[in-house]
């Protein structure tokens, strides 16, 4: 009897812990949810360096940890990353070397920007400014 009754509490065990995993992958994974129509990002007028940090970004594979106007990865937004930092803030974060957090410096470890690429991807986060409402 005792046998029976361990064997259904496992089954049950081993159920449950299926169907929250199922639960918690699901919730955890954008992908699976549908997104609402990303709204684009306000863009300062697009001066050359702008054009280029542009290309830096496409070229570097930013768009694999993070995501402008609803492209690349939705866990880290960009989109008005200017209107939450400074020029100096964002050269920080785009400088790992710069940055004292040591997970940082990790996932941006095989990413190397010459000096003309980091003012160029700095000029174009600089000019993804935060929609005003138009309440305003």
């Amino acid at each position: 009897m005792r046998e029976k009754w361990a064997r259904r509490i496992a089954m049950l065990t081993g159920g449950l812990v299926v169907v929250l995993a199922v639960a918690f992958a699901y919730f955890q994974n954008p992908r699976h949810r549908p997104s609402p129509a990303p709204k684009p990002p306000t863009h300062v007028a697009a001066p050359p360096l702008v054009k280029s940090g542009r290309d830096v970004y496409a070229q570097k594979g930013c768009a694999q940890c993070h995501a402008i106007a609803g492209r690349g990865n939705p866990r880290s937004p960009l989109d008005g990353v200017a209107s939450r930092l400074s020029e100096e803030g964002i050269r920080c974060w785009i400088s790992p070397s710069v940055r004292p957090d040591k997970s940082f410096q990790a996932q941006h470890a095989n990413i190397e920007l010459t000096a003309a690429q980091r003012e160029a991807l700095t000029a174009y986060l600089r000019s993804l400014i935060k929609a005003k409402p138009e309440s305003e």
